[in-house]
C-alpha cells in the first residue's frame, strides 16, 4: 500500500510539473542580443526563421549598378507569429536581409541568375526601450561576429517614408501584405511602386 500511495504521489507531482511548464513557456530565444552595451551580436541561426521574401537587383535608383544581388529576408519567428495575429510588428522583432551575389553561368544553366556567395546581411530591430526611433540598422560583412548601429541617416529616413508598416517594406513581402490589408495596417501610399 505505501508503494502505491508513494507511485500516485509520484505522479501527481509529475503532472503539476508539466502543467508548471505547459503555463509558463520560456521566453523566446530569437530576441536581439547586445554585446558591449550596444554592440549587435550577429543572429546565428537566422536561416532557420520564417523566410518571408526575396529579391533581385532591388533598388531605389533608376540604374541599379552592375554586379546586382539577390537579397533573401527573415523575421524571428516570436515576431512573426504576432505579426499573423496583429499586422504589427511587436518591440523585439529581428528582420535578417541576407544579400547574396548573382551568377548566370554555372552547371546547365546559360543566362538565368542564380545565388551565389553571401556578401552580408542587414539586420533591423525593433527595440523601443533602447532606440529613440524604434528601429536600428545593422550592417555586417560575411564575417563579422557584432556590429553597431548604422548612423541614423543610413537607413531610417528611407524606411521610416516608405515603409508598409511600421518602417517596414512589407509591401514587398507577398504573404504578409494580405495580413497588414487585413488589419488596416499596411500603409497604401507605400504601395504605389517606390522601389526598395
Amino acid at each position: 500500500m505505501k508503494s502505491f500511495i508513494l507511485l500516485v504521489g509520484l505522479v501527481l507531482i509529475s503532472i503539476c510539473a508539466a502543467s508548471l511548464v505547459v503555463s509558463n513557456p520560456a521566453p523566446p530565444t530569437d530576441l536581439p542580443q547586445y554585446t558591449n552595451g550596444d554592440e549587435l551580436v550577429r543572429p546565428q541561426n537566422y536561416r532557420e526563421w520564417v523566410f518571408i521574401s526575396s529579391g533581385f537587383r532591388l533598388s531605389n535608383n533608376a540604374s541599379p549598378a552592375e554586379g546586382a544581388t539577390f537579397t533573401n529576408v527573415f523575421v524571428n519567428p516570436s515576431a512573426y507569429k504576432q505579426f499573423l495575429t496583429t499586422g504589427n510588428w511587436p518591440d523585439q522583432t529581428v528582420l535578417v536581409e541576407e544579400k547574396r551575389t548573382s551568377s548566370n553561368k554555372g552547371s546547365l544553366n546559360k543566362a538565368a541568375q542564380f545565388q551565389t556567395d553571401l556578401a552580408g546581411i542587414s539586420v533591423k530591430v525593433k527595440d523601443a526601450a533602447r532606440f529613440p526611433d524604434k528601429w536600428a540598422y545593422y550592417s555586417f560583412d560575411s564575417s563579422a561576429k557584432t556590429a553597431h548601429a548604422n548612423p541614423k541617416a543610413a537607413c531610417w529616413q528611407c524606411h521610416h517614408d516608405h515603409g508598409g508598416v511600421d518602417s517596414t517594406y512589407v509591401q514587398f513581402y507577398p504573404t504578409l501584405k494580405p495580413v497588414a490589408q487585413k488589419f488596416g495596417t499596411l500603409r497604401e501610399a507605400a504601395t504605389g511602386g517606390e522601389a526598395y
